[in-house]
């Protein structure tokens, strides 16, 4: 069971995306040896090569065993740049006004070598947070295809769904947020009428499992549904002892719970404290865990508005 925030990074861990291309960059020095060798009419360098190589190729491994936490590498990334732009823009400056400085063969090869690194490390940081940024885009501009009315299933309590109050505008939001790429189960859970202290039970629920492309052999839309309903439940029933566990790290109460499966994600979100409101949300694709939870804060943001309360 993990916790996560819309601005966290994919499911894949960071210092491994970093690290494969970090590694994919090792073929630029055999690239640069072979351009040297052609345009310099000289032998290729193998030496020379190889420690280029070796150097960048254990830097991307020792980034991928450490896989050192978001925050502390947020904090290296700054430091890197501003030592990689010092450091480029001296390299520059020593070139131009004391290059008598590079006519040693050994000061060429290892300022070279340095240049090289910061430069692959840098290539490599510009096409990590170029990545990112594409998934942000996502997150901002969702491409995502709209479910066909009679595809979408809306599961309502009697007694406790009214259609003449809120509850109708809320549940329109939940409907909308559906997609086939996406999210694909959401329902509500609050106190009973005239109980706010009362445990939260639901409310109503909409789903996308009659849309063929997440129908499985083992389970029926209906099956699927009811199974989503129990443990639903049984989440939001969890939700006090978990919050009374985990007030002795003293960082407040839970408000988002993300139960990351081999087969997408199932989202606990608590929506208000005072009366207790809940949101169980699913996703049935993997390749969406991230974005998903990034829609439903949205949503969460929409259905607090609905319910006259400021954003979270």
């Amino acid at each position: 069971m993990t916790t996560a925030s819309p601005t966290s990074v994919p499911k894949i861990n960071w210092s491994q995306r970093m690290a494969s291309i970090l590694a994919s960059t090792i073929a630029l020095p055999l690239i640069f040896e072979i351009l040297l060798a052609l345009l310099g009419d000289e032998p290729f360098n193998f030496g020379r090569a190889a420690v280029a190589v070796v150097i960048v190729g254990l830097t991307a491994g020792g980034l991928y065993i450490a896989r050192p936490g978001w925050l502390n590498v947020q904090r290296a990334r700054g430091a890197f740049l501003i030592l990689a732009g010092l450091g480029s823009a001296i390299h520059g400056f020593l070139v131009t006004a004391a290059y008598d400085l590079f006519k040693s063969d050994f000061v060429q090869d290892v300022v070279g070598m340095l240049t090289l690194l910061l430069g692959v490390t840098t290539f490599a940081i510009g096409c990590f947070y170029f990545r990112v940024e594409d998934v942000q885009e996502v997150i901002e501009n969702p491409k995502t295809t709209t479910l066909p009315a009679e595809e979408i299933a809306i599961s309502t309590v009697p007694g406790s769904y009214h259609a003449d109050s809120t509850d109708r505008a809320l549940l329109e939001a939940c409907r909308d947020a559906l997609s086939v790429e996406r999210l694909h189960y959401i329902a509500l859970y609050e106190p009973p009428d005239g109980q706010p202290d009362a445990p939260a039970q639901r409310i109503f629920s909409v789903d996308a499992f009659e849309q063929g492309k997440y129908r499985v052999r083992q389970l029926t839309p209906h099956q699927r549904r009811e199974l989503y309903h129990t443990y639903g439940q049984r989440i939001i029933d969890r939700h006090p002892a978990l919050n009374e566990e985990l007030a002795a790290l003293y960082t407040g109460n839970l408000t988002r719970t993300v139960l990351d499966v081999e087969q997408g994600a199932i989202y606990h979100h608590e929506i208000s404290r005072n009366p207790h409101r809940h949101l169980i949300a699913v996703t049935l694709d993997q390749e969406h865990v991230y974005t998903t939870d990034a829609e439903l804060d949205v949503l969460k943001g929409r259905l607090r508005r609905e319910l006259g309360l400021p954003r979270a």
